[in-house]
């Protein structure tokens, strides 16, 4: 039987004819449920039948049971006889009467629900990782939520958008005294915050000198993508890899913090001077008396003409 990806196996509550196929309602979403979990399904036409009237099963999200965002396994649930229906010794409806389900590969964690605010369209996993739409709130209106937003703002509404991987306070267990857990760009393993006009007042550089004139991400309260990660990877497989910027580039390092404009003139009036030199025009003081032109003076002049080209 041709089963596509996200097929599962279900029964149907109050219903003592065995076993169906369900099939993702939505071919661009597909929430893999758990043995033991409830799901939403319903019957519609079968895209392959040969005649009309032919319906097959569709299942569109797991029911939340028990409002616990890891899973929502009702554990015996599946001891409930079937009639009819041959199906063999497959892994995934493997159990005992009374024993708990024998997931493929799922071990279950104690993960924290991740705070939502009013309005929000949240899409949190059961590993405690979340895509989140937002927007500024006021802080006068945050007193009834027990975690507060790791962003803010001045003008309410204006969009913010955050993908996080592993938000740390989500992971640490604990979930039925904490109840809501918050991410933290300080600890979470890694996430990419879009915003609009949000300030992020928890998160320090990973150097403390960063460039001339670099507001803080405190205080910047323009658009701008922040990626933060213990390590960051940009591989242009076939291609350049292209940073332009309006204004300036900065380079920090545990050594080195560079402006990239300032970097090149200082470059090149160090080059200017030491043409000089070679030329003559700058006599290199010694002890016999000055020199002449110097041997370098072909090199010096080819690293300036590289120089030049770069020069916006």
């Amino acid at each position: 039987m041709d089963l596509p990806p996200g097929t599962i196996r279900i029964r149907i509550a109050g219903e003592s004819a065995g076993e169906h196929y369900a099939y993702p309602a939505d071919p661009n979403r597909m929430p893999i449920p758990l043995y033991g979990e409830q799901v939403l399904c319903f019957s519609q036409p079968d895209g392959k039948a040969t005649q009309s009237g032919e319906n097959k099963w569709y299942y569109s999200q797991v029911v939340n049971t028990h409002g616990n965002v890891n899973n929502a396994i009702l554990p015996f649930l599946q001891d409930k006889g079937t009639v009819g229906g041959k199906y063999g010794a497959n892994a995934i409806i493997k159990t005992s009467a009374g024993g708990s389900p024998e997931q493929l590969s799922f071990t279950e964690q104690d993960i924290t629900f991740i705070q939502p605010f009013q309005g929000d369209v949240n899409l949190p996993d059961r590993f405690g990782s979340i895509l989140r739409f937002s927007s500024t709130h006021a802080k006068g209106d945050l007193a009834p939520y027990l975690q507060k937003p790791f962003w803010d703002g001045a003008k309410k509404g204006d969009p913010f958008v955050s993908l996080t991987c592993g938000v740390k306070d989500a992971r640490s267990g604990k979930s039925v005294d904490k109840y809501y857990a918050i991410e933290n760009p300080e600890e979470d393993s890694s996430f990419i915050y879009l915003t609009s006009s949000q300030k992020i007042p928890k998160f320090k550089f990973a150097q403390d000198n960063v460039g001339v004139d670099v507001l803080k991400l405190s205080k910047y309260d323009k658009g701008q993508v922040i990626i933060g990660a213990d390590r960051l990877v940009f591989n242009a497989r076939k291609d350049e890899l292209v940073l332009v910027s309006k204004k300036d580039v900065k380079i920090a390092t545990p050594a080195w913090q560079a402006d990239m404009d300032e970097l090149f003139t200082q470059l090149e009036a160090w080059l200017l001077i030491h043409i000089d030199m070679a030329q003559g025009k700058m006599p290199y003081a010694t002890p016999a008396g000055p020199t002449g032109p110097s041997l370098a003076l072909p090199q010096l002049k080819k690293v300036h003409e590289a120089i030049k080209k770069m020069k916006q």
